[in-house]
C-alpha cells in the first residue's frame, strides 16, 4: 500500500505557533535566556477590583444608619428618653464626631421632647452635650427648644449658658474684629449726631434747655439734649441703612419736647421718614411734621 507523505507527516510542534496571535507574546525559552526564540504565552492581567464588596460595606453602613434612626424614634414615641441618648452615644461612638450630623431637626427635636416630657434634666443635659459635640452648629429653632425646656425644668442657669454660647463669637481674633467694627460704628453714629446737630441749627433749629433739670450751663445743656438716647438710634439708623430708608425707634420714655422738635427738623433735612414709639403713643415724622400735631 503506497501512503502519501504529506499524510504521513506529523502535526508541527506546538512551539510553532505564530508569534503574531493577539493576546499573546513570545515566550521566553525554559532554559531562562531572556530573548524570545518562538511560541506564544497568554498575557497575565490583574483580576479587576471586587465592586460588589465595597458596595456591600456601603450599603450596611447606610443601613445601620437607617435601623437607627428607626430605633430612635420608636424610643422617642414611648417616651425612653435615657435610651434614646444611649442611643445617640453609640452612633457616636461608632461613627465618629460627625455621625449625628445626619440626623434630620425634627428627629432632633424628638430626642429633646422626650426628655421634656420625662422631665429628665440629667438626659436633656446629656442630648445637649452630644449634639452640640457632633454638630457643627445647632440650628437656632432647635436651640431656642433646649433653652426653653431648660426653663421648664427649672435649669434658668443652663439655658442663659446655652444661648449665650450660641451667640459668642468663635475664636479671639473673631471677638476683637468684632469689638472693633462696634467700635467703629458707635464713633460713626456720635459723628452723624454732631452734623446733624449742625444741619438743624441752620435749618432754624433752637435748643429748649428747659427739659435739662441738672444745674449746668446753657452751653453744657444743649450738648446734653445733642446726645439724648433717641437721637443717638437714628443717628445709627442713617449711617447703617440705604438712603431713604424708613427708620423705627422704640423708647421706654416718653419723648421730650425738645427731641420732638429736633426730629422734626431731622426727618426734614435728611428726607426720610422717622417712626418713634414712646411709652405713650406713635410719632410719624415726615417732611418737618409730626402726625401728632405738637400734642401727645
Amino acid at each position: 500500500m503506497l501512503i502519501s507523505p504529506m499524510l504521513a507527516a506529523p502535526p508541527p510542534p506546538a512551539a510553532a505557533a505564530s508569534p503574531r496571535c493577539r493576546g499573546f507574546l513570545p515566550a521566553a525559552a525554559a532554559t531562562g535566556s531572556r530573548r524570545h526564540r518562538g511560541g506564544c504565552r497568554l498575557l497575565r492581567r490583574s483580576a479587576p477590583p471586587r465592586v460588589g464588596s465595597v458596595t456591600s460595606t456601603v450599603r450596611t453602613r447606610h443601613e445601620e444608619g437607617r435601623l437607627d434612626r428607626d430605633e430612635l424614634r420608636r424610643l422617642c414615641q414611648e417616651p425612653n428618653p435615657e435610651a434614646a441618648v444611649n442611643l445617640l452615644d453609640e452612633m457616636l461612638v461608632r461613627g465618629g464626631a460627625g455621625a449625628l450630623a445626619d440626623l434630620a431637626p425634627e428627629e432632633q427635636a424628638a430626642v429633646l421632647q422626650a426628655c421634656g416630657e420625662a422631665r429628665s434634666l440629667a438626659s436633656l443635659r446629656r442630648a445637649h452635650r452630644l449634639l452640640s459635640k457632633s454638630l457643627p452648629g445647632i440650628a437656632t429653632p432647635i436651640l431656642h427648644m433646649i433653652a426653653t425646656l431648660y426653663c421648664k425644668l427649672g435649669a434658668r442657669g443652663d439655658a442663659r449658658r446655652a444661648l449665650e454660647g450660641a451667640s459668642r463669637p468663635q475664636g479671639k481674633d473673631h471677638e476683637q474684629e468684632q469689638k472693633h467694627g462696634d467700635e467703629a460704628k458707635r464713633r460713626e453714629a456720635y459723628e452723624k449726631v454732631r452734623e446733624l446737630h449742625e444741619e438743624i441749627r441752620a435749618a432754624g433749629y433752637v435748643p429748649d434747655t428747659r427739659y435739662v433739670l441738672h444745674d449746668i450751663d446753657e452751653d453744657a445743656k444743649a450738648r446734653a439734649l445733642m446726645y439724648h438716647s433717641e437721637r443717638l438710634a437714628i443717628a445709627f439708623g442713617l449711617v447703617s441703612t440705604p438712603p431713604g430708608t424708613p427708620l423705627r425707634v422704640i423708647k421706654n420714655l416718653r419723648i421730650c419736647g425738645d427731641c420732638h422738635n429736633a426730629v422734626k427738623l431731622i426727618a426734614k433735612v435728611t428726607g426720610r421718614e422717622i417712626v418713634v414709639r414712646d411709652n405713650k403713643r406713635f410719632h410719624h415724622f415726615k417732611d418737618g411734621a409730626c402726625s401728632c400735631g405738637d400734642y401727645w
